[in-house]
Formats: structure tokens, sequence, C-alpha cells
């Protein structure tokens, strides 16, 4: 045991010296006793990776990617200025505590059971540790995880594949799942304890990523998707898993502190006309009525910036702002806003992690691939739009009128109507969109960087410096590093 806490306080020290620069650090009280031993709080522990999960669900680079909203005045992030972007967090935060859990509970079961029984806590630590380290991999594609986390033992670990890691993630959640036994679980806010819960976001993770190899590794894809249905998912809007917002500021919707000092992120032109032009009813639902209709910006002259395209709907107007411009020239007060039941309350809407709706139409595209499955895919694709208007508030009626109106169920309708579901999703919009390349969506008309809408995140700069010869072998296995490089399963 004594030996497991030192690796775990040695994790922390070496990624403090491998990624964090220079600063100024307070080292508490002198008359602290440096040579206390303290207990780890495992319960803490998973309560801070929960609550790391905030900027995954709710993340704005990537919801912008994805083409859901625009920004107004700073449009860097939308036309990719950024290139590096650091993981490094994730290692030193998430991952380091998860590891911490499984590393100490399973070496001492006694000492943290206070925090719940040991299957729950492995468990739900396998289940997530596979969750945040798919995430990363759909991102910057390579990344260190067999060799990552080892403190001293380890400076610089090597980069698995993605192939090894979903291949490691699949065996983690079936291994986590399998734990759980519904004793009790310390610092879990997300299902309060719940084996039942946790076993059915373990076949949610399993699905999205035997989804996502499914044009990959076809074989395994299959394999994966039929057992996640077969041993519970999301079957209805009322399990729909949304991280647990509150309204007070310690632990709120992060969309409702970036508009409390400035209005920078409005409805995607992108989205919204195409919702306004199919006559969906989600519009009322997303998106707010401009506050000032100016009919300056309607068939503007180039020179002078983007022109708006204002639609009346139901006696309402509505605007997107145009998407990817360098100075687009615009007041905030001209163009349509997230709604404001995300960016003023955000407690049931903003935070997804899964819903029914992306169940249906992960259903629709599977059952179109020939998997051994229930229904049809013009069913589930039926059921998966009914499920996202029922999830934003709109009427039965209204939602048959569309269903009645769309076109039906192929794969690149499947993947409009999911990039719609995925509203606010970002990440899951941005993966789904570069998987299957619907809807059909252009760059950035004022793009910094790249020849495209960005297909990955290139390394951060400390990771080429600190780890040169591992992100070497990356680089050559994978290809150059920058946003145009195709991940593995982006094979389209």
């Amino acid at each position: 045991m004594k030996k497991q806490f030192k690796k775990f306080v040695g994790y922390y020290l070496t990624f403090a010296l491998l990624f964090i620069s220079c600063e100024n650090f307070e080292f508490g009280d002198e008359n602290v006793n440096p040579n206390a031993v303290s207990t780890p709080n495992t319960g803490a522990m998973l309560t801070n990776v929960l609550r790391n999960t905030t900027g995954m669900v709710s993340g704005v680079n990537n919801t912008l990617l994805a083409q859901h909203v625009s920004e107004v005045t700073y449009t860097e992030d939308s036309r990719y200025e950024n290139v590096q972007w650091n993981f490094d967090g994730y290692y030193t935060g998430s991952l380091m505590d998860l590891n911490a859990i499984i590393n100490l509970v399973s070496g001492d079961p006694a000492k943290f059971a206070s925090a719940g029984s040991s299957g729950m806590q492995i468990g739900v630590a396998h289940i997530l540790r596979s969750y945040v380290i798919t995430f990363m991999a759909d991102h910057w594609g390579m990344i260190p995880f067999s060799e990552a986390n080892q403190g001293v033992d380890n400076l610089t670990p090597k980069f698995d594949s993605m192939e090894a890691i979903y291949n490691q993630a699949f065996a983690d959640l079936d291994a986590g799942m399998a734990l759980l036994d519904g004793g009790g679980l310390s610092g879990d806010f997300m299902f309060n304890g719940s084996a039942s819960k946790w076993r059915q976001f373990g076949n949610m993770v399993k699905m999205t990523m035997a989804l996502r190899i499914a044009d990959i590794a076809p074989g395994l894809s299959r394999t994966a998707f039929e057992a996640a249905w077969n041993a519970g998912v999301i079957t209805a809007n009322s399990d729909n898993m949304h991280y647990p917002y509150l309204v007070a500021d310690d632990n709120d919707n992060p969309w409702q502190d970036r508009f409390e000092t400035r209005e920078d992120y409005a409805s995607s032109d992108i989205l919204l006309n195409h919702m306004v032009a199919h006559a969906d009813p989600r519009v009322h639902k997303f998106f707010e009525p401009v506050a000032v209709k100016n009919p300056n910006y309607e068939n503007r002259d180039p020179a002078d910036g983007p022109s708006v395209v204002y639609h009346d709907v139901d006696g309402l107007t509505y605007a997107g702002m145009p998407y990817g411009y360098d100075t687009p020239g615009i007041l905030q007060t001209a163009v349509s806003f997230i709604t404001d039941s995300v960016i003023y309350d955000g407690t049931s809407a903003g935070g997804m992690f899964f819903t029914y709706a992306q169940v249906c139409f992960n259903m629709a595209e599977a059952t179109s691939r020939g998997y051994q499955l229930p229904g049809d895919a013009q069913t589930w694709y039926e059921l998966g739009i009914n499920a996202s208007m029922s999830q934003w508030g709109v009427s039965a009626a209204d939602a048959a009128t569309y269903v009645s109106a769309a076109a039906s169920a192929t794969m690149e309708t499947i993947g409009n109507e999911k990039w719609i579901a995925l509203y606010l999703q970002g990440f899951e919009a941005w993966a789904e969109q570069r998987r299957l390349d619907y809807p059909a969506l252009t760059p950035a008309t004022d793009a910094i960087t790249g020849n495209g809408i960005p297909a990955r995140y290139g390394y951060g700069a400390n990771t080429a410096s600190n780890n040169a010869d591992n992100y070497n072998a990356a680089v050559a296995a994978q290809g150059a590093d920058n946003q145009d490089t195709k991940l593995w399963w982006d094979t389209k």
C-alpha cells in the first residue's frame, strides 16, 4: 500500500514537471508536517473526474467545428486559428485520478471501503477511463495510453495506435461493467451509485465506439454494437444522460458563463438556414428570435461583409450568424442566439452525454449496415426524429408533420438528421460529421489554417518537445501533425 501511495504522488509530481510551464506557486503553511501521511479520498477523485467532464460535453470549439454556432466578433476559433491543442490536463487530471482509484482500491480494498464497494469504484473508473481516452483519441489520434501515467517509471511514454486504444477501451468497458455490484459509490453525483445506470452509460460508450469504427473494423463494430444493444442502452428520453448542472455559479452550465461578459456565440446560419428550409419546428426551441431586424445587412456588397438572411417563421424573425468570416461587421442584436433556456438555465439542456435520439439514429445506421438488430432503418430513423423533437419540447402534431415530409432513410439523411439532433453536443456532432461526411459542410470562408474542416487536433508544443522520439514515431505512423490528417476510423 505504501508503494502504491508513493506511486500516486509520483504521478502528480512527474506530470507537473512534464507539462506545466514556469509559474509562481504557493507552498502552503510552513508549520504543516511534511512527513505526515494522508489517505487519498477516492470518492473525491471520482467527483473531480465527473466535474472535469463539463468541458467535454459542452465544449465550444467542437460546437464551432460542427457549425452549430457562429462567432460574432472574435471569429478566430471558427476559422481554425489554433492548430496545436494540449492534452496534458487529461493526464494530470481525469486519467491520473481514475488510474489512482483503480490502483489504490485494488491494492487495499478495505482501506477505501468508505467510498463504496471495490466493484463499483473500480468498475466505474474503468468505464470513465474508456470514455475519456477514446474522447482524446478521437481528437488527436495516436496518444500515450498503455505507458501513460507511470510517474517516474516512464517519463516518455509511447503513443499507442487508435486501434490499440479502442481495443483496450472495449476490454476495459467489459471488465468495468462486469464489476458493478451496486455496493455503493461515494462522490457519484451523476447516477448516485446506481449500478444499472453506470452499466447503461458503459453500453452507450460501447455503442458509440462501435459505430465510430464501422468503416475501418466492420466485424468488431458489429459484434460490439450488438452486444451493447443487447446488454441495455437508453430506451427513452427519460433515460437521457445529462450532466447535472445547477443554477448556482459553482456548477452551472458553461454556456451561461460564456454569456456573462459578452455575447459572441450566435446561431450558425448553416444550421438555422437548413432547418428553416425543411420547416423544422425545432427552430423555435434551438434559437431565440432576433432582437432587431436590420435590413442593411441583407443583400450586402461582399466588400461590406457577409449578408444576413432573415426568416419569418410563425410570426417570429430568425437569422443565423454568417459562419467563418474574418470581419463580419454584424451587431449581436441582428441575429439569433442559442435559446435562453440553455444560456440562462441549462439544467436540462446543453450538456448531454447521450440521448435516446442518438440511439435511434445509431440503430438506423446499424440496421442499414445489416447488423442483427430489431427493426429497420426507416423505423429507427423516424423514431430518432421524433425522439429529438420530444427532447426539445416540440408537440407530437408538429413532429408528425415534419416526419411525414422528411426524405426516406439513407446514410445521408440519417447523417443529416443526426447532426441536427446532436445540437450542442459538439464533440459527438463533429465526430459523426467527420466519420459520415454528412451533412456536406464546407470550411470556414476565411479559414486561417488548413485545407478544410479540421479532421483532428494537432499535438501541443510541449508534447513535441518533451517526448520527441515517441512524438516523431507517432507522426511517422499517423501522418503530418496538422488538422488535415484524418484519424484511423475516418476513411471517407
